[in-house]
């Protein structure tokens, strides 16, 4: 029974997000009472992604010739990259929370949503070579890296 209250939770705050999203778009602003919604499903969750949206604290890299695009949000500590359409996000509150299904959404991939539908991000455009400098950062553990952390022989 707690497992299917978790899933509506989080099936509930991906709709409502959704929703909000296609208002967002169409209205050009948070109507009050949309905003009245958001805050009473996410609280807190709500109000800092809105903040993060409203002070540009995020990104799109566009990449070309390949048109991959990639998400990135200015969270407290540091930034993350955000995947909406899954949604996913680096962050540990989606770690411990959402992918525990406690939670539909972190507050940067609201933010995100809230920034996109309102056109309110930086886009900042790069070429295709670049995509791994900007992507590295997230990765658990790159090529180099592995390779200072392997055992080395010293010949004994």
């Amino acid at each position: 029974m707690a497992l299917k209250m978790m899933q509506t939770t989080y099936q509930l705050e991906n709709e409502l997000m959704n929703e909000a999203y296609t208002e967002l778009k169409l209205h050009h602003t948070v109507p009050s009472e949309l905003r009245e919604k958001l805050a009473k499903t996410f609280g807190e969750r709500f109000f800092n992604g809105l903040e993060l949206a409203d002070t540009h604290k995020v990104r799109r890299y566009d990449f070309n010739p390949s048109g991959r695009i990639v998400w990135v949000v200015q969270g407290r500590k540091e930034e993350y990259q955000v995947i909406p359409e899954i949604p996913f996000c680096y962050c540990d509150d989606y770690y411990f929370r959402v992918m525990e299904k406690k939670r539909g959404l972190c507050y940067h991939i609201i933010a995100q949503r809230i920034a996109e539908a309102l056109n309110q991000y930086e886009k900042i455009t790069k070429g295709d070579l670049e995509y791994s400098s900007i992507t590295n950062r997230w990765r658990v553990m790159n090529k180099q890296e592995k390779k200072s952390t392997e055992p080395t022989d010293s010949g004994s």
